[in-house]
C-alpha cells in the first residue's frame, strides 16, 4: 500500500487497473493487487477453505447473538473476526481430513467475567431448566451481569433467554423452547455479560438431560 499527498492529483477514488484508490482523511491511499492472482488450491489450502466455510456458516446460524459475547479486546476487529480466530484453534481435530464442528468446545462468548459453572440442565416440556451458581465471590462478577442461555437447533432455530445474574447463590434461567426433542437440539450454551456491554465470559456448553 502506498500513499499520495500530491496536490497535483487531489482527491483519489475507485480502480483503474489493478490499482484501488480512496480519501482517507488528506491523503490518497492507492492498494494495487496482483494482474494474476494465484490460487493454486492445494489440498492443504482447500482444507483451511473448509473450516473457514464451515465456521462462517456457524457463526451465521446463531443470528448475531455471538457478537454480544465476544466484546473484549477486539482492536479494530469485528465480533465476527473474534469467533473465527478463537474457535479456529478450538473446534477442530488437527488429525482429521474431514473437520467436523466439535459444539461441546465452541465459543460463543469470551472474555475476562468468570465462567459460569452449570449444576443442573434439564430439558422439560416447557423449554431448557438451567441451574448455576452466580458466583458473586468471584472478582468482575455483579449481581447486575446479563445472563444469556442460548439454544440452537438442527433445524437452524435459534431461542435465547436473558436475565439478571441476581444477589442468591444460585439462580435459574428458562430457555422456552416447548415441546423438544432431545435429537432435534444442536448445542446449548451459557455465558454473562456485564451491564454496560464491555465485559463477558468464556461460554458454559450445557449438558441436557430428560426430565424423568
Amino acid at each position: 500500500m502506498s500513499t499520495s499527498q500530491n496536490p497535483l492529483t487531489g482527491g483519489m477514488r475507485k480502480s483503474m487497473g489493478n490499482f484501488t484508490t480512496y480519501r482517507s482523511g488528506r491523503k490518497n491511499i492507492i492498494r494495487s493487487k496482483p494482474f494474476e492472482p494465484k490460487d493454486p488450491k492445494t489440498e492443504k489450502q482447500l482444507l483451511q477453505r473448509l473450516k473457514f466455510k464451515l465456521l462462517t456458516d456457524v457463526y451465521n446460524s446463531f443470528n448475531g447473538i455471538t457478537d454480544t459475547g465476544f466484546v473484549e479486546n477486539r482492536k479494530q476487529l469485528t465480533g465476527y473476526n473474534l469467533f473465527i480466530s478463537t474457535n479456529y484453534r478450538l473446534v477442530y481435530d488437527k488429525s482429521s481430513m474431514n473437520p467436523v464442528i466439535d459444539y461441546q468446545r465452541l465459543l460463543v462468548s469470551k472474555g475476562s467475567i468468570p465462567r459460569i459453572n452449570v449444576l443442573e440442565s434439564i430439558l422439560t416440556k416447557e423449554g431448557v431448566i438451567v441451574r448455576f451458581e452466580t458466583g458473586l465471590e468471584l472478582p468482575k462478577t455483579s449481581a447486575t451481569d446479563e445472563i444469556i442461555a442460548i439454544t440452537k437447533l438442527k433445524n437452524g432455530e435459534v431461542y435465547v433467554a436473558t436475565q439478571v445474574r441476581g444477589v442468591d447463590e444460585t439462580g435459574t434461567i428458562v430457555i422456552e423452547c416447548s415441546n423438544l426433542n432431545p435429537e432435534e437440539v444442536e448445542c446449548c450454551y451459557l455465558f454473562a455479560r456485564s451491564i454496560n456491554g464491555k465485559l463477558s465470559s468464556n461460554s458454559t456448553y450445557i449438558e441436557l438431560k430428560l426430565l424423568s
